[in-house]
């Protein structure tokens, strides 16, 4: 205030003060970026990575082509083939043709189980057994079929002693076995029966020479006299015990192509053949 009124006294203006320039606000300082070092090329790791590829490549070759060596027949051949169980069913010249392509693979690589189910497919063969002996041995048993009865659900199927079902050429099937009929899985069944009804009949000196179940489980026989039997579902065994009892009193009735049925519970009714030579349906089968 003093100072300006000086002014006006000595006729001059009071000089306006002046303008004050503020200055920018200074930025923070960058953060200072360090010069750019060139790396120098890891040819040390480089060259270890060539040969490590290398080496794992000439590793791998050289086991694929051990490998190729090792599965060469010649490096281990089977010198040695013992066989069993032949037979003129099971001719050798026919298990020898089923061997060849296994015996060409050698001791290392021929599969036992692979030449079992090869030679079980064959006809007449139940089962195989099949081992290799060290050094060059290729041992192979074979079990035959034995069968019991001729199977009636097909041709050229026969039934063992297990009642396991199994076919053959049909002109190698047997003309002096029982006949067997049934339902599916049922030879076991038959068999058994066929053995009681037998074994009750050997007083008479006879025997079944045709069994059959039908589907709702009825059970009729022809023996070896001709006579035809029909004998239900229920008490079977019974009723022919008591017929077998019986029969010496009624041989006049026992004659070939006569049909009795021994389902009634007190006795049996008789069909006389009007030809004493007529078969019946089971042995026409």
């Amino acid at each position: 205030m003093v100072s300006v009124m000086r002014d006006y006294r000595h006729g001059q203006h009071p000089q306006r003060p002046a303008a004050t320039v503020k200055e920018p606000p200074k930025r923070k300082a960058e953060a200072a970026v360090p010069p750019k070092v060139r790396q120098p090329i890891p040819w040390r790791l480089y060259g270890r990575v060539l040969v490590g590829g290398v080496g794992l490549s000439a590793l791998a070759w050289g086991s694929w082509m051990g490998w190729n060596w090792v599965r060469e027949p010649q490096l281990m051949p089977i010198s040695i083939l013992t066989i069993t169980g032949t037979s003129a069913k099971i001719p050798l010249p026919t298990v020898n043709a089923a061997l060849k392509p296994y015996v060409a693979q050698g001791f290392l690589w021929v599969n036992p189980d692979q030449v079992r189910h090869t030679l079980d497919a064959l006809p007449w063969v139940a089962d195989a057994e099949v081992r290799r002996v060290w050094p060059d041995r290729l041992q192979v048993d074979i079990k035959p079929y034995v069968p019991v009865a001729r199977w009636l659900g097909g041709t050229g199927q026969m039934v063992d002693a297990q009642g396991q079902v199994f076919s053959v050429p049909p002109s190698q099937v047997s003309g002096d076995l029982p006949n067997l009929e049934g339902p599916a899985d049922s030879g076991a069944r038959l068999i058994a029966q066929m053995a009681r009804f037998n074994q009750i009949l050997t007083p008479l000196g006879i025997k079944v020479l045709d069994l059959q179940e039908d589907q709702r489980g009825g059970w009729r026989c022809i023996l070896s006299n001709k006579v035809r039997l029909l004998l239900g579902s229920e008490n079977i065994l019974p009723a022919l015990t008591r017929w077998v009892a019986i029969a010496p009193q009624v041989k006049e009735y026992l004659v070939p192509g006569a049909t009795m049925d021994l389902r009634y519970t007190n006795g049996f009714a008789v069909a006389m053949p009007t030809v004493a030579t007529v078969s019946s349906p089971l042995t026409d089968q």
